[in-house]
């Protein structure tokens, strides 16, 4: 069987963590409009790449608009913190809920860029 190219470029670590986000997608039956170079390309250009994680002081991507796809043209890096104090909020306390914008973000995308070189 042939070895396809980002077996060789990309480290099983971030394969497999890219598959899992995927197929947990699939799961809510979310649309997925990644490609495994853009995701890791954004988590790579965010510069906390190596703090993704479950943890409160970790970081986790999160759709800015949930009808939409998750892609480099709708996803924003922010602290788990803060996104289980946006829960909180929504489920404990009964606040209205709404969706993410740039001011919430750690790393937002350039705009119109929906590939990422990987370095």
């Amino acid at each position: 069987m042939p070895v396809r190219v980002y077996e060789q470029t990309i480290p099983k670590l971030w394969r497999d963590r890219y598959s899992r986000a995927r197929a947990q997608a699939k799961y809510r039956r979310e649309e997925w409009a990644f490609t495994i170079d853009s995701w890791v390309g954004m988590w790579q250009a965010s510069g906390v790449a190596e703090h993704m994680g479950r943890e409160p002081h970790q970081y986790c991507m999160v759709r800015k608009d949930r009808i939409e796809a998750w892609g480099p043209h709708n996803c924003i890096i922010i602290t788990r913190r803060m996104k289980m104090k946006r829960d909180a909020y929504v489920h404990i306390h009964k606040y209205e809920d709404a969706d993410w914008h740039n001011g919430h973000a750690t790393y937002v995308p350039p705009e119109g860029m929906d590939d990422y070189e990987q370095e």
